[in-house]
């Protein structure tokens, strides 16, 4: 798939206009995309600038792998990292649970998005 192509079917899945992916992602990240301007990445007339890209990665939690048509997988790779993944992603929980200036509201939502991941990775 083009990068136009995986673009359009990722606005589609989230149920969007083009009007409307212009105004949520501006509203979000602070842009000036036109429903023009979705058109033309849809219809691989333009392809974004690197930093809009990385946003679009985000905003679509894909990777920009996927997103430009390299790979099929929407999430990193994380088998193609080269660091142990586990330990890093258990230093940077730890880091953020500890730190005692961080509000506990901020902690318990991250623990519920991961224990949300987890219980989702079940089914």
């Amino acid at each position: 798939m083009t990068f136009g192509e995986r673009f359009k079917k990722l606005r589609i899945e989230k149920g969007l206009k083009q009007q409307e992916l212009a105004d949520d992602f501006n509203k979000i990240y602070e842009h000036t995309f036109t429903k023009s301007s979705i058109s033309q990445y849809e219809n691989n007339k333009k392809t974004p600038e690197i930093k809009a890209l990385k946003k679009f990665a985000l905003y679509f939690d894909v990777s920009i792998d996927y997103l430009l048509g390299v790979s099929n997988c929407r999430y990193v790779n994380i088998g193609r990292l080269e660091f142990n993944w586990q330990r890093e992603i258990l230093y940077y929980t730890k880091c953020l649970l500890m730190n005692s200036t961080i509000d506990r509201s901020i902690k318990d939502n991250f623990f519920n998005e991961i224990t949300k991941i987890y219980f989702d990775s079940l089914k």
